[in-house]
């Protein structure tokens, strides 16, 4: 149970603010951003499907492996830029606008 201590003081020191500050003005994401889980979604998204879509044995389409392969730059892109938001106003505005279009395209109901 030593790890459930040290997990309940990362999360106090956290919210306290403690280990944000890294020295040299690099401050961490917090984990539980949204704009972080979305692009981890995204990218696991578009992993499985490019290592889907390359499988010798599999019929894949052309177009298919594009368009995974545009998917997944789209989650590194915004996971460079949720990294970038707490620092640069541009970067924000312009991570809000690609979660936006991920969730809406990617996301929405049937």
């Amino acid at each position: 149970m030593e790890n459930d201590a040290a997990v309940a003081a990362y999360e106090r020191a956290l919210e306290a603010g403690g280990p944000r500050q890294l020295g040299f003005g690099f401050r961490l994401p917090r984990l539980r951003d949204p704009r972080l889980s979305t692009a981890a979604a995204v990218a696991a998204w578009g992993v499985a499907g490019l290592l889907s879509t390359i499988v010798p044995d599999l019929v894949a389409n052309r177009d298919h492996v594009l368009l995974y392969f545009i998917v997944l730059m789209a989650a590194v892109l915004l996971l460079l830029l949720a990294v970038a938001a707490p620092d640069l106003h541009v970067a924000e505005r312009v991570a809000g606008r690609l979660e936006g279009w991920l969730r809406a395209m990617l996301f929405r109901g049937a």
